[in-house]
């Protein structure tokens, strides 16, 4: 099974949105599964979400996927929202989503996440005020993640989506005051009690593409990082990563 998966795609009048759309396209299809890991648009915009949507509305395989915090610059995401479940797009704007793939039972359990940091890393040059916020808005996403797991138990397959990192390996390569904005610990724990076959996430333009919680393999599939649209996943081989990713 091949799952195509990308994240910080950025649709906005300033890219060249046809040229992303036709290799968005071109890459989904050769896919069974297609996951998005949020900030796919600019700020949110109404125009950015329409290409957004289109770059979707054709593409045969399912396509999931969760918001980032650019997709909620814009009326907290609604626009993006709307438009892309418009185009058949499946959002997880916390949630799970089943679907079938060769007979196989695939569960997706999603949630944009939240900044908050990972232990011994403390959030820079914020005020203990914004610092518990945050440790408090990522406490809420990793119950709703918790939530999602538990009601995949009996999908053969499990996948995580997210926006934010649950773990600081795929973080690598950016600067260590930055991790606490870009992810936290606190995503993790329920990773670590469900186990699900795989974790997708963006947000991180500068970190390393792979990681781990645990056992569970953890990839940082940002644009920025795979140096294209979308990288392909195939489950057949344990999981292990096409050549075709960067």
């Amino acid at each position: 099974m091949w799952i195509a998966a990308g994240g910080d795609l950025h649709f906005a009048p300033a890219t060249k949105v046809a040229a992303l759309q036709a290799e968005l396209r071109a890459v989904a299809s050769a896919a069974d599964l297609v996951l998005l890991a949020g900030d796919l648009t600019g700020h949110g915009r109404p125009d950015e979400a329409a290409a957004l949507a289109e770059a979707c509305s054709d593409i045969a395989a399912p396509v999931v996927c969760v918001l980032g915090n650019h997709d909620r610059r814009w009326r907290d995401g609604e626009v993006v929202a709307a438009a892309l479940r418009d185009a058949g797009v499946v959002v997880l704007d916390q949630g799970a989503h089943v679907v079938e793939v060769d007979g196989l039972r695939v569960g997706i359990a999603g949630v944009t996440g939240a900044p908050g940091g990972f232990a011994g890393r403390a959030a820079w040059g914020m005020g203990r005020k914004a610092d518990r916020q945050w440790r408090r808005a990522a406490a809420t996403e990793a119950d709703a993640l918790e939530a999602a797991l538990s009601s995949l138990q009996s999908c053969s397959v499990r996948i995580a989506l997210l926006h934010y990192s649950p773990t600081y390996e795929t973080l690598e390569g950016e600067e260590p005051y930055l991790w606490p904005a870009l992810g936290s610990d606190q995503l993790a724990t329920p990773i670590h009690r469900h186990r699900p076959d795989l974790v997708f996430h963006a947000h991180a333009h500068e970190g390393a593409p792979r990681g781990r919680v645990g056992a569970v393999p953890v990839y940082n599939v940002s644009a920025q990082v795979i140096g294209r649209p979308l990288a392909l996943v195939d489950l057949a081989v344990g999981p292990a990563v096409s050549s075709g990713q960067a």
